[in-house]
């Protein structure tokens, strides 16, 4: 299953330019985003039910980029979903989907070149997303 493409549809579905309205999306597909006390930095977030926890303290781009992993979990794999940064693998095709979901849905490379934008930061500063997450999925770095 392609995750950057089911991205891409909802993003297209949205109508969304520019920076995604991430909790519009969420809403979209009936569910609903919580900042949660996690116990833990190991913890960014969690889907459960139709509820998305966000820990609390994130910066605003990587609240961003949690809530749309998250959703690709919804879209793409029934069930609960937990990150557990040290120990969930990226390898997982669950994770490395919902990470390509995430990309699909946040970034649209098309939009970017037309807007002369080539390099990471400008991509992550144009479109809200960690740098780090660009560069880690991107062609244009």
């Amino acid at each position: 299953m392609n995750g950057r493409k089911k991205g891409r549809e909802l993003r297209r579905k949205l109508r969304a330019t520019g920076r995604v309205d991430f909790e519009l999306a969420a809403h979209v597909l009936d569910l609903r985003i919580e900042p949660w006390p996690f116990p833990s930095d190991e913890v960014h977030e969690a889907k459960v039910g139709r509820w998305i926890g966000v820990a609390e303290g994130r910066s605003e781009q990587e609240r961003r980029w949690d809530v749309a992993h998250a959703i690709g979990h919804h879209v793409l794999h029934p069930g609960n979903q937990l990150w557990l940064r040290s120990q969930t693998l990226l390898a997982e095709p669950n994770e490395r989907q919902a990470e390509d979901f995430a990309y699909g849905l946040l970034v649209d490379e098309a939009e970017a070149l037309g807007e002369g934008l080539t390099e990471a930061w400008q991509l992550a500063e144009y479109f809200g997303v960690p740098e780090a997450m660009v560069r880690v999925q991107g062609r244009l770095l």
